[in-house]
């Protein structure tokens, strides 16, 4: 994808307490190298800066590289890669094999048309007992409007998630529902208002008032259902399903 519209990055990068609430579902698998494939603007990669000996972007967008050429410019341990997945491994095949300790996707496997195939191959460049860090819309009777819009193939089931990293060699660590909160209004903007663009000032609002809400509940009970899905799968290693 040469070129992305990037609404809705901007509007996540405006909810602080979404964005944290992201990252920590992922900080205990984080160290050593990490790669983020679609970084987008730099929204979530900063989250990573602090866990990674060497940070490696991936956006194939040429519109939103100069964002993220920006906002890391004078960060040493970061690498920036300017293409798709493909593309940057085939010019840096060093990347490809054995290379990753842990490999983050927000909001991108659902874009992907063969998400197979890039699972694979991700799961080719994870060292073993890597981690796969994978963050996704989840529920198909909520896809609508905003899911058609950005672009989305897809929302997935939990069933259904799990078997696709399995499929691809991972075992499962974890998987669970997020933002139970987040369903209805979800539901309501996309399947009975048919909302196109996202509403900024709803969505900080949502930020500011729901998600502290959603984090707490969540922090003791495990949804049962929930907006979007948290996946960690391990390659090569022996663990528990949650």
């Amino acid at each position: 994808m040469e070129h992305y519209s990037g609404e809705e990055l901007e509007t996540l990068a405006g909810t602080n307490c979404y964005q944290e609430w992201i990252a920590e579902q992922f900080y205990p698998y984080l160290h050593g190298r990490i790669m983020e494939i679609g970084a987008g603007i730099g929204t979530m990669a900063k989250w990573w800066l602090s866990s990674a000996d060497e940070l490696h972007l991936v956006e194939p967008a040429k519109n939103l590289f100069p964002a993220l050429e920006k906002s890391f410019a004078s960060c040493l341990n970061v690498s920036l890669h300017n293409g798709t997945l493909s593309k940057v491994l085939s010019d840096n095949p060093k990347l490809a094999f054995n290379t990753f300790n842990a490999v983050i996707m927000i909001n991108v496997l659902e874009h992907i048309e063969d998400d197979d195939g890039l699972l694979k191959v991700v799961n080719q460049m994870l060292v073993p007992g890597g981690y796969l860090l994978v963050f996704v819309p989840a529920m198909p009777a909520i896809y609508g409007s905003l899911d058609r819009e950005f672009g989305h193939y897809r929302r997935y089931t939990k069933a259904g998630l799990a078997y696709c990293c399995k499929k691809a060699g991972y075992k499962i660590a974890s998987i669970r529902y997020f933002d139970v909160l987040g369903v209805f209004p979800w539901w309501f903007i996309n399947r009975v208002l048919h909302r196109r663009t996202l509403d900024p000032a709803m969505a900080k609002a949502y930020d500011r008032f729901i998600v502290p809400m959603a984090r707490s509940i969540e922090k003791v009970v495990v949804p049962p259902f929930g907006k979007n899905l948290v996946v960690v799968g391990l390659k090569n290693g022996t663990c528990s399903a949650e």
